[in-house]
């Protein structure tokens, strides 16, 4: 069967700056893999660049579709787009969605509901909250809870900063959240570059002499070059700004804007509006400090790519940027929204080379730790099932479809032989007031035939399936969602253990070895034999308790890892040694 995957984000230079890789590695993954976005606004990159990057789609045979997805709240343009993305979903029958951007995330998440009851995957990647810590009011009233319910619609969250991962793993619902180094840098490509400083400045405009701080970015409010273009007025004013040039590369809705203030504060020979770029590495390696002043980041691209080549930062002290900045050891750490403060980080930079040295030796290590290979590894794993319970994600729809059962049944598995002691027996009698949820016993023994009398006898024979002896228990741990270990008597339980080291929950009676990993954070512990204390446990775990407790169950499992257990018999033995 053929594995497909949509990658949608709001504008084409999303794609063509972030998303690259991620297609690349679905598509080693077996994926083919098709993407939505608007091609005809492309964003940051120009059209001409925009077209270029559908045939570059087009020849890794990447499937186009060119759907307009606002960037604002516009609700005549949100249904629009909906209506699009919903379609194509129900059409081309995906197993993946790779969802970029808070519109577009709404957008994409809310078209995809129905789908996830067919085994529809999920994933969001937040490049930075609205909501974060000094963020205005109205942003936490309306951006918040927008991407807090949304959560519950997702496999796999993916933050790009501290901040961001803190608060999304400990408030949202999202099955699994996970925190990536950006979207990665090519560090090797900004450390290894070089070019003919003199020329390049020729190229420019500019003197040798001059000293050249650089931002690359949109042009925008959130981006904050005016507080640049702000400082470097006042700084002429005072009569201070001596040789500085800024060069502000990017494309935004503030170019104009930003026109009229460089002719109205007559600096036109300390500013150079740039526009779009493909040569930022070159321009990294002909300037002397990179100025990154946004007001709101999720993690930041450009001055990381800036500290790769060994350039000194000039950043605003905000949630993402402050995930790899510090003041006085990347460089100076600003009040964006503070001229005066900016004022003194320029001049501090302009005259003090040796702190521009030390900030550049310090960030170029920095930037290792954000390099694209990290981000491309953990890309892949959440793509390929370097996560528990997302190595299940065809396996859970593979195993069900094999067994006969819906992506929507709740399954409950036991693992062990037949007999009076397991007492499955228990469980059948639990779940028959209980719709939509299936249980599978895997073993064999003298008690099989008794445990199908019973299911018949009870109405639920369709929902009971005793599968003998099998080699694939850990794929049948995948595709279920909960552990049921009712024994009598049990000196540990190594069948509950490996279903808490697959991240399911467990059931089970508290006694003998079980009550030492089974607690209300493993589980449901239960105190009889009762089919009617049984049948509770089930309820509550189905009422999402389960995803909860997914991670403390893993984490209790692997305190029975066998490299410890074989480390204390290596003890045992050595101490036994004549």
């Amino acid at each position: 069967m053929e594995k497909r995957a949509l990658q949608l984000a709001s504008v084409a230079s999303m794609i063509d700056q972030f998303n690259i890789p991620n297609i690349e590695i679905l598509q080693s993954l077996g994926y083919k893999v098709d993407v939505v976005a608007d091609f005809t606004n492309p964003g940051t990159i120009t059209k001409e660049r925009a077209e270029d990057l559908k045939k570059r789609l087009n020849d890794m045979g990447v499937k186009v579709y060119d759907i307009a997805i606002p960037r604002s709240l516009n609700p005549i343009a949100i249904m629009k787009a909906y209506r699009k993305v919903r379609y194509l979903l129900y059409k081309k029958s995906y197993n993946l969605l790779h969802c970029h951007s808070p519109i577009g995330g709404v957008i994409a998440r809310q078209a995809a509901k129905g789908l996830r009851k067919s085994g529809l995957k999920v994933i969001y990647t937040a490049h930075g909250f609205h909501f974060y810590e000094g963020a205005p009011l109205k942003n936490w009233i309306v951006f918040y809870p927008i991407e807090k319910h949304y959560s519950r619609y997702t496999d796999v969250l993916i933050t790009i900063n501290k901040e961001d991962y803190k608060r999304a793993s400990e408030k949202f619902k999202a099955k699994k959240t996970v925190k990536i180094p950006g979207v990665g840098v090519d560090t090797e490509k900004f450390a290894v570059c070089k070019v003919d400083r003199a020329a390049k400045r020729e190229e420019l405009g500019v003197k040798d002499s001059d000293f050249l701080l650089l931002s690359v970015g949109e042009l925008s409010e959130r981006k904050n070059q005016k507080i640049v273009i702000d400082a470097l007025h006042k700084m002429k004013g005072e009569g201070s700004i001596e040789n500085i040039v800024y060069l502000a590369v990017g494309k935004g809705d503030q170019e104009e804007e930003f026109k009229r203030l460089i002719k109205e504060y007559d600096l036109n020979n300390h500013i150079k509006l740039l526009g779009f770029r493909t040569d930022i590495d070159e321009l990294c390696e002909t300037v002397d400090c990179f100025v990154h002043p946004s007001i709101r980041e999720g993690l930041g691209i450009a001055p990381l790519e800036a500290m790769a080549a060994g350039l000194p930062l000039i950043s605003a002290a905000v949630n993402g940027i402050k995930d790899y900045t510090e003041d006085g050891v990347s460089g100076c750490c600003v009040n964006p929204t503070s001229v005066d403060e900016m004022v003194s980080a320029i001049k501090k930079m302009h005259r003090d080379k040796g702190f521009r040295d030390m900030c550049a030796s310090n960030n170029w290590k920095t930037a290792k730790t954000f390099d694209i290979k990290n981000t491309d590894e953990i890309m892949q794993k959440i793509y390929g099932g370097g996560y528990s319970h997302l190595a299940s994600i065809l396996v859970r729809q593979e195993k069900r479809t094999e067994l006969g059962l819906g992506f929507s049944d709740f399954v409950i598995i036991s693992v062990g032989e037949l007999n009076d002691n397991k007492n499955h027996q228990v469980i059948i009698r639990a779940i028959k007031n209980i719709p939509d949820v299936k249980y599978v016993i895997v073993g064999k023994g003298t008690l099989q035939n008794e445990l199908k009398r019973l299911a018949k006898e009870l109405q639920v024979g369709s929902r009971v399936f005793i599968l003998g002896y099998r080699t694939d228990i850990r794929d049948l741990l995948w595709m279920s969602d909960c552990f049921a270990f009712p024994s009598k008597r049990e000196g540990l339980g190594l069948a509950a253990l490996e279903g808490m080291s697959a991240g399911l929950p467990v059931i089970a009676t508290e006694v003998g070895g079980i009550g030492d990993y089974l607690d209300f954070d493993t589980g449901v512990p239960c105190k009889s034999h009762s089919e009617n204390e049984y049948q509770c446990a089930i309820v509550k775990l189905r009422q999402n308790i389960g995803k909860q407790i997914s991670n403390k169950c893993v984490l209790k499992a692997n305190n029975y890892n066998k490299a410890i257990v074989n480390s204390t018999m290596k003890n045992i033995y050595q101490g036994c040694e004549i």
